[in-house]
């Protein structure tokens, strides 16, 4: 089933490589886009990400076998209803959303029956996200996450099955409600647990001098902050339940470490030897190299420069 158009609305990192990605290889679509940054829409065409821009939604529907939502969560179930009445029968519809519950819900109520639906996160990106930053090889080799609901037809299911692998991504078949509670603590909770160690440390009267003394580990964890706030509180608004879950869980963790810390128990070695333990068994399934702190980096070590030395 060859794709012969893919419309694209938001230009960002995600967009403008869903792009790159489609027109690499001698059967490319054409890609058409959308977005409400001219600027966007302009450094997508530089760099060859679409080969139209639109100014209309009803544009980016015409004739497009496939319609893809990469904008934020909030953005994309607003979409939804703008698009339901330009979208042609037999159109995919999907997104890039990071929850996708409420996105599931909303796409099937607004677009009308001759389309298809079903929702989609790429666990690829960067902290920085920007048209600029776009790749063609963003999604090679990603697990790509697709939540199609019961009613999605089977031809719609196929056919986001191929975008993605033409992508080079891997498709993950879940519920929207899986990958909801899921995402909160693989992907949600670290984000908002880094954002309130910084919170913690910069508001407290000591930082100025706390901030000369802040090294490699404070920037190793302080990094996930860099993300698109607005992008993350959406996250937070559509994913409320399992996320405070998520929280409290860790809450749970660092009130029983505090009460190792300040008991002395011995305990408190082997509770960091466990976190140790679990890090590396995900580090070794996910082919990353592992080494004790007290031996030396390989050459050409991932690794950031603190922990080498």
């Amino acid at each position: 089933m060859p794709l012969k158009r893919v419309g694209i609305i938001g230009l960002g990192l995600i967009g403008a490589s869903l792009g790159l990605a489609l027109r690499r290889g001698a059967n490319a679509p054409e890609v058409v886009g959308f977005d409400i940054s001219s600027e966007n829409l302009h450094r997508a065409a530089r760099q060859g990400a679409i080969t139209r821009s639109c100014g209309t939604l009803a544009e980016v529907c015409d004739g497009s076998d496939v319609v893809v939502l990469a904008a934020p969560v909030r953005a994309i179930l607003e979409l939804l209803a703008e698009l339901a009445p330009h979208v042609q029968p037999n159109t995919l519809v999907t997104d890039v959303g990071g929850t996708k519950s409420e996105i599931v819900r909303v796409g099937e109520a607004a677009l009308p029956s001759h389309v298809a639906f079903v929702g989609g996160h790429p666990l690829a990106g960067r902290l920085t996200a920007g048209v600029d930053q776009a790749s063609d090889n963003l999604y090679q080799g990603a697990v790509y996450c697709l939540t199609p609901s019961p009613n999605a037809p089977a031809w719609g299911v196929d056919l986001a099955t191929h975008f993605v692998e033409t992508l080079g991504a891997q498709p993950y078949f879940l519920t929207a409600d899986e990958h909801d509670a899921l995402l909160a603590g693989a992907s949600h909770l670290p984000y908002f647990a880094s954002a309130a160690l910084v919170n913690a440390l910069t508001t407290q009267h000591s930082w100025p001098e706390m901030d000369s003394m802040a090294a490699g580990g404070f920037r190793s964890i302080s990094a996930l902050v860099e993300a698109d706030p607005r992008m993350w509180a959406d996250v937070g608004a559509t994913n409320t339940a399992n996320i405070s879950r998520q929280l409290d869980a860790l809450i749970s963790q660092l009130q029983s470490m505090r009460d190792r810390i300040t008991s002395g128990s011995d305990e408190l070695v082997a509770e960091l030897e466990k976190a140790q333990e679990a890090h590396r068994a995900w580090l070794a399934r996910h082919g990353e190299p592992t080494h004790a702190a007290n031996e030396p980096a390989p050459a050409g070590s991932k690794w950031p420069r603190w922990l080498q030395h």
